[in-house]
């Protein structure tokens, strides 16, 4: 087991967005590895009762807010991809208060645990120190429009803008441990994911 955290093993992963981290993710938590998603506890700050509204406030302007004053994210998302200075403002304040909170989760997992963790900007912001692999998962630029597309509520420029926004996919590629294929079938997609899981329960456990 890893001597990082207490004998807790950390899997980061990444990938572009449409690639399907968050399948990923799932499918590593059906083989028995407690999953935490970074992007899903950043919503939790942009909810109505943001512990940091007001500092969403001050970066973006009170456009952000409905006529109830509860933050709008997709015109959080549009402003910050529309405008660097506001994006990297926004993740200052985000990333910190994110990796506090995953921190306080790890910690609470006993040891012996695997635990994966969805990470969009893993090596943009060092995430990748902390774990003890990574795991990319790659896709073509096509299959992740047309699954983004599929979503709704994101046109094609804002998809160029979050993918230019952050590293690009191949050099995220080379720098992981594995890399995860996520162009073909849903069964293809497991297999990958049990063959990863597996190489990593053997190598802790030896």
């Amino acid at each position: 087991m890893s001597p990082k955290h207490n004998n807790k093993t950390l899997i980061g992963i990444t990938g572009s967005i449409g690639s399907g981290k968050s399948t990923v993710l799932a499918m590593f938590g059906e083989l028995g590895a407690e999953t935490i998603s970074s992007d899903s506890i950043a919503r939790g700050f942009t909810e109505p009762n943001s512990p940091i509204l007001r500092e969403l406030v001050n970066i973006f302007g009170t456009s952000i807010l409905d006529e109830n004053g509860t933050p709008i994210r997709a015109k959080i998302a549009e402003l910050a991809f529309s405008d660097k200075s506001k994006l990297n403002a926004m993740n200052e304040l985000l990333h910190p208060l994110i990796r506090k909170t995953f921190l306080e989760f790890l910690g609470s997992r006993k040891a012996g645990s695997i635990i994966a963790w969805e990470v969009p900007l893993l090596f943009e912001t060092d995430a990748h120190t902390i774990c003890d692999f990574t795991v990319t998962v790659s896709v073509s630029t096509d299959v992740a429009w047309e699954r983004v597309q599929s979503r709704g509520g994101m046109d094609f420029e804002d998809f160029k803008k979050r993918n230019l926004s952050q590293m690009d996919l191949e050099k995220k590629k080379s720098l992981s441990d594995f890399i995860v294929t996520n162009d073909n079938q849903r069964e293809n997609l497991k297999e990958q994911i049990v063959i990863i899981y597996q190489e990593i329960k053997q190598r802790i456990n030896k």
